[in-house]
């Protein structure tokens, strides 16, 4: 392996300070010695710039970051590239974590096999606990199992060398990683290592989760490009992937039929995110996720019930 070869991990930040610092020090802890931290801030109003401050104060060869509007995740990414130096890209968001030989493995990796231009490895899913609930199970790439079936290349699971945005480009400025793969896919092989790079958190906070309108709207415009990527791709308009922008679109069905559920409204919501939550979801030992999801609704609207006679007595 040639460590002076640098590694720049890009990470588009907005009021992340609650996990912030578990990613910084995640990538303080690779095992692989030559890699630094690029941030694009589209302009935080928590404590988000103190938190970078400090790190970089701390490790000024290291980190990186600059602060300014934005048009979104992507525009933000794209930024982040364009001021990092290395020779080899990683992408994880401000709320992830990379596990300590994440780097190390995908430069070994390259070291070994000089056509690889892109590759991706396991990502695990955790919660606000850093507790493990599940984990992406990723296969050898095949577009039009991955159109069709599942989206399962992790964004924070991907190293890919620089040459590759230098011949197709990086993501939109809505972020779209779909984009991205399809376009790489065109030119390059994608390969696939059998290790755990990541985890990805889930949580309520995420865009993939969050309810404040700034996130509502990425996840419904994304779900709706994937939509139209699907077509153009000739995939099935039945294949989850098309199916998510019917998804994204629920929450907002509801909302207008909340005059006619009555006390069931609040309960939806909850069903709603137990739901959501376990979209991606397959437990570790490759089982179905949904007796856990059917038992977690359960629980909760057995303690709906619960509450609403605690409050009438």
């Amino acid at each position: 392996m040639e460590n002076s070869k640098k590694v720049s991990i890009v990470t588009p930040v907005f009021n992340a300070e609650k996990y912030l610092e578990q990613c910084i020090e995640s990538v303080l802890a690779q095992t692989y010695p030559n890699v630094e931290h690029v941030f694009a801030d589209g302009g935080s109003t928590d404590s988000t710039l103190e938190i970078l401050a400090k790190y970089k104060e701390m490790y000024p060869d290291r980190i990186q970051y600059s602060s300014e509007s934005d048009n979104g995740v992507g525009d933000a990414l794209k930024r982040a590239y364009r001021q990092c130096t290395g020779d080899v890209i990683g992408w994880i968001d401000a709320d992830d974590r990379y596990e300590p030989d994440a780097v190390e493995n995908a430069m070994a990796y390259f070291s070994q096999n000089a056509d690889a231009y892109f590759l991706y490895g396991k990502c695990d899913l955790i919660n606000a606990d850093n507790e493990i609930i599940g984990c992406f199970v990723i296969k050898d790439y095949d577009k039009r199992e991955w159109l069709n079936v599942w989206h399962y290349i992790v964004f924070c699971a991907t190293f890919f060398r620089r040459e590759v945005i230098e011949e197709v480009g990086f993501v939109n400025d809505l972020g779209n990683d779909l984009c991205f793969y399809l376009r790489v896919g065109k030119k390059f092989k994608m390969h696939r290592i059998d290790k755990k790079l990541t985890n990805w958190r889930l949580h309520q906070d995420s865009i993939s989760l969050k309810q404040a309108d700034r996130e509502a709207s990425i996840r419904k415009d994304r779900a709706k490009e994937d939509f139209m990527l699907v077509i153009r791709h000739r995939g099935s308009l039945f294949s989850p992937r098309a199916l998510t922008y019917l998804a994204v679109l629920e929450p907002v069905l509801v909302k207008k039929l909340k005059p006619f559920l009555g006390f069931a409204y609040p309960l939806l919501g909850r069903i709603g995110y137990r739901i959501k939550a376990s979209i991606a979801v397959v437990n570790r030992e490759g089982n179905g996720f949904a007796y856990p999801v059917i038992k977690s609704i359960a629980k909760d609207t057995k303690n709906f019930i619960v509450e609403k006679f605690q409050q009438q007595r």
